[in-house]
């Protein structure tokens, strides 16, 4: 299993107390003794304030650091008890969210934490976010929970039992394994929701020249169904997670299924992979993910299958 052991928070030069991702950041550098790096990129100077590019950087690394500083405090984080250093860098006409791939592929980074950008109507990712799920080589946690807080009470981990890509498996052992060690102690309950459709059902009821009756079609369809629940058991069975869980095998399209399931049942985080081709830099969101990642709410943490390359290269 995947661990945490080098953090990448991406600050967005706001006030850090106002920060869920932030908390988030420092509870999960606290949990597992991480390494923690905060990275803020401010836009570029125009070359008539040149002069004023160090004072403004100055500016930033202070109130950085005092908001740091205030958090530290409030969650009762004393400073010789963490690994933290910071990092405020003009973006040079570079995108931010290629800068923050360049550093998690330099620094060996196996977890970018930020908040998710602000959208209209609560649902989806904006511009970076959907640049970081899409080419970011390590696991993406994009915050959107109330600053008071750090606690996550429920999850929900969105996986497929039927293994089509090679890694596919490995991946959904992760998605469980992880949240199930993100859970720790603090209570959490973990949802495994699973869909499934009987393809051949919706094709053969609009054909009017195969002869197969309802109950041959029904009687069909439920040996598909119990074929993939016993396969999603088994997975769960092997990830082994010791956190209450409860699974969820619900027939319908998972791009419908999985958003309104978050919403319903107040999912705090949702753990899911991203469609990839291991080995093909770039090829990563396919048709479902992209749809569900459109309709979330919730926050969310990402993950690649390994063997996963980045398109972005360091330099």
């Amino acid at each position: 299993m995947r661990t945490i052991r080098n953090i990448l928070y991406i600050s967005s030069g706001n006030d850090e107390k106002q920060s869920a991702g932030f908390r988030k950041a420092l509870d999960l550098t606290r949990t597992y003794d991480a390494q923690l790096t905060i990275l803020l990129i401010y836009p570029d100077f125009p070359e008539e304030h040149e002069d004023l590019k160090k004072k403004f950087s100055s500016y930033l690394t202070h109130d950085l650091e005092d908001s740091m500083n205030a958090v530290m405090k409030e969650m009762s984080i004393m400073e010789d008890n963490i690994r933290i250093k910071h990092l405020v860098i003009e973006a040079k006409k570079i995108p931010p969210a290629i800068t923050i791939i360049r550093h998690v592929l330099k620094g060996n980074h196996d977890l970018v934490v930020k908040d998710a950008e602000p959208i209209e109507g609560g649902r989806g990712f904006r511009g970076m976010d959907m640049t970081l799920l899409r080419k970011c080589p390590c696991p993406v946690l994009l915050s959107r929970k109330a600053p008071h807080t750090t606690a996550m009470k429920r999850f929900t981990v969105a996986i497929d039992p039927e293994s089509r890509e090679p890694g596919e498996k490995e991946l959904s052992l992760t998605l469980l394994r992880l949240a199930d060690s993100l859970s720790g102690d603090n209570g959490a309950e973990i949802d495994v929701v699973s869909c499934w459709e009987y393809e051949l059902e919706k094709i053969l009821q609009y054909k009017a020249w195969v002869n197969i009756s309802k109950e041959e079609m029904h009687n069909n369809a439920e040996k598909y169904r119990k074929t993939h629940l016993s396969e999603l058991e088994k997975l769960i069975l092997e990830a082994d997670i010791k956190t209450r869980h409860h699974i969820h095998h619900i027939k319908g399209r998972p791009e419908d299924v999985i958003p309104e399931f978050t919403l319903q049942h107040d999912t705090s985080l949702l753990v899911m992979g991203t469609v990839a081709r291991t080995g093909i830099p770039g090829f990563l969101i396919g048709n479902t993910a992209e749809n569900i990642l459109e309709k979330t709410a919730c926050s969310l943490l990402a993950l690649k299958p390994d063997g996963y390359v980045s398109p972005v290269r360091a330099e």
